[in-house]
């Protein structure tokens, strides 16, 4: 080997500057980033449930019948209670055919269930306002009870984390308010 031949490489203090320089950059970034996946996980419940409310709205104006839609563990049936995270339907409310019990909440033989969604990852809570455990857009589009609001928490949610609220109007129009809780 040659006297004056130079050897190429990183020194050991090169090397442990860079690290160091790296997990700096990396402590400054993890807590954005986790704080962009709660929104991101926040919003894309909040679309699912948008979307689902939609779709009972236009549904029951196109066939000019009753639609639901209610928290569901289990894709088949209502849960009965104000919790919406384990998931929820949209189904047909017609009370299987007979007048007796036609629009009674509840999904019976013959009804057709429209969507399933299941529990909603990420998200701590889906809660409703004035514990309402369903909501019934009548054949005209009009939502069957009072102004409904929806409120959207992500998993991991501190006081400075938004939260989305969804409400649905008398005349079955959903809005979307991102804010503080």
């Amino acid at each position: 080997m040659p006297a004056n031949s130079h050897q190429q490489g990183f020194t050991l203090v090169e090397l442990v500057v860079t690290i160091a320089l790296v997990a700096i950059l990396t402590t400054l970034a993890v807590p954005s980033f986790s704080e962009v996946l709660r929104q991101w996980r926040r919003d894309s419940a909040t679309r699912e449930l948008t979307t689902s409310l939609q779709l009972a709205r236009s549904e029951s104006i196109k066939s000019s019948r009753q639609i639901v839609v209610c928290p569901s563990a289990d894709g088949a049936s209502c849960a009965g209670g104000t919790e919406w995270n384990t998931g929820w339907i949209v189904f047909v409310d017609d009370g299987a055919g007979t007048a007796s019990n036609a629009g009674n909440q509840a999904v019976n033989t013959n009804e057709r269930i429209l969507k399933v969604v299941s529990a909603q990852s990420g998200v701590a809570s889906i809660e409703s306002s004035d514990d309402v455990e369903w909501m019934q857009f009548l054949p005209n589009g009009l939502l069957g009870s009072d102004t409904t609001t929806l409120t959207v928490t992500p998993s991991g949610a501190n006081p400075e984390t938004k939260v989305d609220k969804i409400t649905v109007s008398r005349v079955g129009r959903v809005s979307v308010v991102t804010e503080l809780p």
